[in-house]
């Protein structure tokens, strides 16, 4: 396997990391109702469920945008000129 074959494979499987980090990102969202008001929020401040799932939505957007970024450095990186 030559260098390009490497490269393709890598950015595939960051391909499919953003995949499951959307997919899960979106499972947990449509577990909430929307929008989200103020009152609503200091009405349930400790409902348990509720904000576990913020958490998650939290973290995976946060995954989601880390996965992102690599997989666009690592594309930006494979074209000529460009460097970090």
């Amino acid at each position: 396997m030559n260098v390009l074959d490497e490269e393709r494979r890598h950015l595939s499987h960051l391909l499919e990391a953003l995949q499951r980090c959307a997919y899960f990102l979106d499972y947990s969202e449509r577990k909430m109702a929307w929008p989200l008001l103020g009152d609503d929020l200091a009405a349930k401040r400790k409902d348990t469920e509720l904000f576990e799932t913020l958490a998650a939505i939290n973290e995976r957007f946060a995954k989601l945008q880390d996965t992102l970024a690599v997989a666009m450095r690592h594309t930006a990186l494979q074209y000529p000129g460009i460097t970090e």
